[in-house]
């Protein structure tokens, strides 16, 4: 039995597109570009009762943002997850 489950985990930012002129900045301030940046992309996992693991990857792969939305600090863009706490 898995105490955590994780399905199809994504995260995205909105990221506003900014020139770095004044002409630009004033431009901005009319009519906003975004870019949508993926932090997460479709992440499952599980993790069963007993289990020792470590979640390791390079700079900027989602590490922090992972850990941030299962504890509840982000809300994910599209997540089927299923955390299950057992007290002894």
């Amino acid at each position: 039995m898995a105490l955590i489950e994780v399905c199809d985990l994504k995260k995205e930012f909105k990221h506003q597109n900014r020139e770095k002129s004044f002409l630009g900045t004033v431009k901005g301030l009319i009519k906003r570009e975004y870019e949508i940046k993926s932090a997460v992309d479709n992440i499952s996992f599980s993790i069963n009762r007993g289990e020792i693991v470590g979640y390791i990857g390079p700079n900027g792969a989602g590490k922090s943002t992972t850990i941030k939305i299962l504890v509840g600090i982000l809300v994910p863009t599209s997540i089927n997850a299923k955390i299950i706490v057992i007290q002894n």
